[in-house]
């Protein structure tokens, strides 16, 4: 599909990972790193993930699935209905799914419009979320001022292919402050031009964080994954690792490197973002996979959302056909092999019988916490103090290049 050169983070990252896969060792952090069982089961502490860690910008989607003028989609927000939507000017808006008038949600699904007109009471708004009709207005609303009274817009904004927001609607968004060294990192994959080409939500009975976890190491791959495609075609429990800010990249040798004296040429390592809170994204010579981890109505309880990119065009008949095989493997591998073994995790925790215990080798896991550790840290919330206490017990045992 591509013979061009791999980019520059593969290109840079290869030697140092095939010298990991001669030696049988990726980087490691100095020890292993107990997270306490209430981290993923005490109510007290979802809530200020949700005021503190869930602040930050998240990623929304990728800005191929709203491609034209009209073009928007609707999903759930942690719990906010929202409108993806490409509007005038090509601008594209997140927008509260809720209408002014009585709070109906006006869009459903995915397509293209001009209008989102609401089931309830036929109020219409425009694709800029401004509030274009109100019927029998003179009867019943003529003290009403239209123009105040738009769908809620979230602060948002398009930065390296994503469309990315936050929570609040009175908030500021800045990706690139957020990203901070990793943005001109992301920039190097040319995210812009990648297409979606299949999104699956996953409801699972675990908490977000042990489903973050499964993503942030391969330690688990020859017992999850060896007979799929993913346990085949990667060298399992080997990883470099780069702390960039809040956020660290993971890279993952393939087979395909070899363990000659050289590595082979061409993309033979896959890189594993972690953009912090609560995103994935991991990249792969076809394009990319990115995967949104969200907390439930319980500690117990998350959603997964895991999305398919091409970096070539869909409009090839040769890519099209290529991912119509491919997309159903992999999804597979996600709701087959990883979500069942998450499930089981997640039951076990929530009994609240056993803290976790993170591996030298599981240092994505141990930079991940923690980071959302520091959260907890900074609440200044009473339930929150014994967590905060351990972190202060944790943060040296978790390491990585700058």
């Amino acid at each position: 599909m591509g013979n061009g050169p791999p980019p520059l983070p593969i290109r840079e990252l290869t030697p140092r990972a095939h010298t990991a896969v001669l030696a049988g060792v990726g980087d490691l952090a100095p020890s292993t790193m107990r997270i306490p069982n209430a981290n993923y089961t005490d109510p007290a502490v979802a809530v200020v993930e949700r005021r503190t860690t869930f602040s930050a910008p998240l990623i929304v989607t990728h800005s191929s699935a709203v491609p034209e003028a009209g073009s928007f989609l609707t999903l759930d927000l942690l719990g906010t209905p929202v409108i993806v939507v490409r509007g005038g000017g090509g601008k594209v808006r997140v927008l509260v799914n809720a209408c002014r008038h009585r709070g109906a949600m006006v869009a459903e699904g995915s397509g293209c419009t001009r209008r989102f007109t609401c089931p309830y009471h036929n109020w219409a708004y425009d694709t800029d979320g401004a509030l274009v009709g109100i019927p029998d207005r003179r009867q019943g609303f003529d003290d009403l001022d239209p123009a105040a009274h738009g769908l809620v817009e979230l602060p948002s904004e398009v930065r390296h292919g994503f469309v990315w927001a936050v929570r609040d609607p009175a908030g500021v968004i800045d990706v690139a402050r957020h990203l901070g060294p990793l943005d001109q990192e992301l920039a190097a994959w040319d995210f812009d031009h990648h297409e979606v080409t299949a999104t699956m939500e996953l409801p699972l009975e675990s908490n977000w964080k042990c489903a973050l976890e499964a993503f942030q190491e391969t330690y688990h791959f020859p017992y999850v994954h060896g007979g799929s495609l993913v346990g085949r075609g990667t060298i399992s429990n080997i990883v470099t690792f780069d702390q960039f800010g809040r956020h660290h990249r993971l890279g993952v040798p393939l087979r395909s490197l070899g363990t000659g004296p050289e590595p082979t040429e061409g993309e033979n390592m896959t890189c594993i973002y972690y953009i912090h809170p609560c995103s994935v994204i991991s990249t792969s010579p076809l394009g990319a996979e990115l995967l949104q981890f969200y907390p439930g109505s319980t500690p117990a309880s998350s959603t997964v959302r895991h999305t398919v990119l091409s970096r070539f065009p869909l409009s090839d008949d040769g890519v099209a056909a290529f991912f119509k095989d491919y997309v159903p493997q992999i999804q597979a591998v996600v709701r087959d092999e990883d979500a069942v073994v998450l499930e089981r995790s997640g039951k076990g925790l929530a009994a609240g019988h056993t803290d976790v215990v993170l591996g030298r080798n599981e240092i994505g896991c141990q930079a991940a916490h923690r980071q959302i550790l520091a959260d907890y840290a900074g609440a200044g919330d009473a339930p929150i103090a014994e967590h905060a206490q351990a972190r202060r017990g944790l943060t040296t045992t978790a390491s990585g290049r700058s």
